[in-house]
């Protein structure tokens, strides 16, 4: 896999991901959701769980810089 070179000091970029933890502290990772948050009154946001794209992160190993794309999983 080719990873891209880091914009800001052209270093090495390592894939990863941003931990987000719920209400209950159980870890998953950000994903991404087209146009505005819909607030619902009981539950934080109404989110239609397939439209929801995970979102991979790379970090410049030289300098820390973050840099994150929304990729749909094949299939």
């Amino acid at each position: 896999m080719l990873y891209p070179s880091c914009p800001k000091c052209e270093g090495v970029m390592a894939e990863g991901y941003l931990l987000e933890e719920s209400y209950h502290g159980a870890p998953s990772t950000v994903k991404y959701v087209d146009g505005p948050p819909k607030v619902s009154k009981w539950i934080g946001l109404r989110v239609d769980k397939k439209q929801a794209i995970p979102v991979a992160t790379y970090r410049c190993l030289d300098c820390g810089y973050l840099e994150s794309y929304a990729r749909k999983q094949p299939g």
